[in-house]
């Protein structure tokens, strides 16, 4: 008989992120690696990234979202997250967004260890916890999980997913 986890949610939140991270990548080494290369660096429409600006802004997400998540942990109650304006995370997309494929797979297993690490930390106790984001206002950890790193993660994926069709 199998033993029931001490944390369920928190086990179920890690799932969530391996099954999309393993879902990345796929599309990865399936259809992204076999397009043409440059068709990585085409915005599927008028103000949309390219594949290569969604991938760069996942690797730069995981690693600031558990960064986030550690703070939050740490001090209960404080500013938690950022708004699409945020400097980082329009450098990121700045910088990486023409990186190559190989650069891509190469950066991203340290930032899903990142993300995954943290996310391992957590208590089921610590999902009760509250911070304050600029915009959605005081909600609880595992809200901000769900809105800015499972369900932003599901997203990234059906993103690449919808460009690929339209790239191709």
């Amino acid at each position: 008989m199998a033993a029931t986890p001490t944390n369920p949610k928190v086990e179920n939140i890690r799932q969530d992120v391996q099954d999309s991270y393993a879902e990345l990548l796929r599309l990865i080494d399936g259809p992204i690696t076999a397009l043409d290369p440059e068709k990585l660096y085409i915005p599927s429409g008028e103000n949309e990234w390219s594949i290569m600006q969604i991938l760069a802004h996942i690797v730069e997400i995981m690693p600031y979202w558990a960064g986030e998540i550690e703070k939050l942990v740490a001090a209960p109650g404080q500013n938690f997250g950022r708004t699409m304006q945020h400097a980082g995370r329009l450098q990121a997309i700045d910088e990486h967004g023409r990186d190559s494929l190989k650069q891509v797979k190469a950066a991203l297993p340290a930032s899903y260890a990142r993300l995954e690490d943290v996310l391992g930390s957590l208590k089921d106790s610590d999902l009760a916890l509250t911070g304050h984001h600029i915009k959605f206002g005081e909600n609880t950890l595992e809200w901000f999980i769900e809105e800015f790193v499972t369900g932003h993660l599901r997203s990234h994926i059906d993103q690449i997913k919808a460009c690929l069709a339209k790239v191709r």
